[in-house]
């Protein structure tokens, strides 16, 4: 096994527009991109606790936006060569039927540790957080799914996808979890139901918009932030390698 490395990439292919986007389609994405990775990292895909990879597919001005996120080194050494390769202009996915997408922009975002270091030591981030929920968003407990929003399952996610990658576990710190908990609220949301298919299955989420306030002191504050800014990288909630889970924070000063 590779050691894992704490930079995290963000590959943003805009394609040309079509009559018909379909997010589903980034589980046939992500099927392709199976396709094209050695078997040695996909079975470290397989072995993980939390994949290295999620992926989403929105739609932006009209155009199919696939957005690829690599959560490692190894992740980063095997995806991105292909997708920034000069030859690759198409994209031929096969679901029902064959359909192709053609790249007409290519673009990269890059994470570090010690970007969201600066979010936890250095910053006094804002206690209000809003986000996006791009795609259906469901969380799994018990072996039940639930798609409705809850900031223990919300969290718990985005901690446990946190350590997995920046410290190779998936336990949590339970105390820091219920501080979270007895501090943030869900002061606002404005969601709907969604289903997202998965080949002949399909998982209920929900998607919309989120809006968090943190009570508690003002490192609960800056922490909160930090996992929201790493979340825009990880998704949250199940299936995020599949497409599902993708958020994205609302910018300062932008009040669309």
């Amino acid at each position: 096994m590779k050691n894992w490395e704490t930079i995290l990439k963000k590959i943003i292919l805009t394609c040309k527009k079509r009559d018909r986007v379909n997010s589903n389609d980034a589980v046939y994405f992500h099927g392709w991109l199976m396709s094209q990775i050695s078997p040695e990292f996909a079975d470290e895909l397989h072995q993980t606790g939390t994949n290295p990879l999620s992926v989403s597919l929105t739609v932006q001005d009209e155009k199919p936006v696939f957005i690829v996120n690599l959560l490692n080194q190894w992740a980063i050494e095997e995806i991105e060569p292909l997708l920034l390769n000069s030859d690759f202009v198409e994209l031929d996915l096969t679901s029902s039927k064959q359909k192709t997408f053609e790249i007409i922009d290519k673009r990269t975002e890059d994470l570090e540790e010690k970007d969201l270091a600066t979010i936890f030591y250095k910053q006094d981030a804002a206690r209000l957080q809003e986000l996006q929920v791009v795609t259906p968003l469901a969380f799994k407990s018990q072996g039940e799914y639930y798609n409705l929003p809850d900031v223990r399952f919300f969290f718990q996610s985005i901690m446990q996808k946190y350590n997995s990658i920046f410290e190779q576990t998936q336990h949590i710190d339970i105390d820091m979890l219920d501080e979270i908990c007895s501090k943030v609220r869900l002061v606002n949301y404005s969601v709907h139901s969604r289903r997202y298919y998965i080949h002949k299955a399909y998982i209920n989420g929900f998607c919309g918009r989120l809006v968090f306030y943190c009570k508690g002191t003002q490192t609960l504050a800056n922490y909160v932030a930090m996992l929201l800014r790493f979340a825009e990288y990880s998704g949250v909630g199940v299936k995020t390698s599949l497409g599902m889970g993708a958020i994205k924070l609302k910018e300062e000063g932008n009040n669309d």
